[in-house]
């Protein structure tokens, strides 16, 4: 393990996000434990131990010993969601807030009349401006901040302290109940943004293809035409002037700029080339984690759908499907653990250098 890596594991380990990913994941799989008691068993034979010695099922010890787990589990999970609800809502204002202004900057209503200049500024603010990709980014948040406001609400009921509660245990499971309806739109809006937003990041990685294609063809064709490199002609000697040199001292000069000039161009087109094909890079990492990410929307949309009673799987597949996306979620916070890392070092880096020097 190199030395990033290990700081990286300890930043993801003690980020409240990265520690709820891995409580999330230990749940997970306690539940398809649970579910699969000879799961695991089955790799038991490929260790030595005997087929005919190894037991198919759990004693009812170790099914409460795993079905308590799994509870103090996940009530573990939800300190960390406290108060998720305030930055559910405050991601949902700010993005329509910074789409607003966005649309506001670029759109210009149009002229002929205030009512129609009003009308047509409002519905560009609703529809054209803030744009689907928002709303629905929006509408998701704050469906979401709906369903952290219900987990908050009951969490101290969730505690299951004796003489200690809000809504009662009977009240705070239909609470819960509504919350994971809410849950299930929030999956829905934001599987709907990101399967929007990887169409429109495909849109564009083809543009950026075709300009690539285009910018190499034009860079080929003008280092072809420079030939081989010149060597700038020195200047004609007195003698060879007086001799009528000097004619072929210009053509040569003249052939040498042409060539500067076109090679000039090889080296801008060269640079563009070099940022397209970042932008390219940039644009194909975005839309693998968008992708990515709905993918994760897709697969936790079992755990609420389960809960409400809309999705008609077992609670052995909801585990598993609820440990794929742990793993998918899991994975992106890892990779920002990395960025926030790298970040760091090289702004210790920078700060170290004028020391050395």
């Amino acid at each position: 393990m190199s030395q990033n890596t290990f700081h990286q594991f300890i930043k993801f380990s003690t980020d409240a996000y990265g520690l709820e990913r891995t409580l999330r994941f230990l749940q997970s799989l306690t539940q398809l434990l649970l579910s699969y008691p000879s799961l695991p068993l089955a790799f038991l034979p490929f260790l030595g131990f005997p087929a005919e010695k190894i037991p198919r099922t759990l004693s009812p010890r170790k099914k409460l010993t795993l079905t308590e787990l799994k509870s103090r589990l996940s009530l573990g999970r939800r300190y960390f969601r406290l108060f998720r609800f305030l930055e559910s809502f405050s991601q949902a204002f700010d993005k329509y807030i910074e789409a607003s202004a966005k649309s506001k900057a670029e759109g210009k209503p149009p002229s002929s009349g205030a009512k129609k200049a009003k009308a047509g500024l409002a519905v560009g603010l609703l529809l054209g401006g803030v744009g689907i990709e928002k709303w629905l980014e929006i509408l998701s948040k704050s469906f979401n901040g709906v369903y952290y406001c219900a987990e908050t609400a009951t969490f101290v009921d969730e505690l299951k302290v004796d003489g200690l509660g809000v809504w009662g245990r009977e009240l705070a499971r239909k609470v819960m109940k509504e919350g994971n309806r809410m849950w299930f739109f929030a999956l829905i809006l934001a599987v709907l943004a990101g399967g929007w937003k990887v169409g429109r990041l495909g849109a564009e990685i083809a543009q950026t293809r075709r300009e690539v294609r285009h910018l190499e063809k034009e860079v080929r064709r003008e280092r072809s035409a420079a030939g081989p490199t010149l060597v700038k002609p020195p200047p004609p000697q007195t003698s060879s002037r007086s001799k009528g040199g000097h004619g072929g001292w210009e053509e040569q000069q003249q052939q040498w700029r042409e060539q500067e000039t076109r090679l000039g161009r090889v080296r801008v087109g060269e640079e563009k080339l070099e940022e397209l094909r970042t932008k390219l890079d940039k644009l194909l990492d975005t839309r693998y984690k968008a992708g990515r990410r709905a993918v994760a929307d897709v697969l936790d949309m079992a755990v609420p759908g389960k809960a409400v009673g809309w999705v008609p799987f077992s609670t052995g597949a909801v585990s598993a499907l609820m440990l794929a996306s742990t793993w998918l979620t899991g994975l992106e916070v890892w990779e920002k653990c990395g960025e926030s890392v790298a970040k760091s070092e090289a702004k210790g880096e920078a700060k170290a250098k004028p020391k050395s020097e």
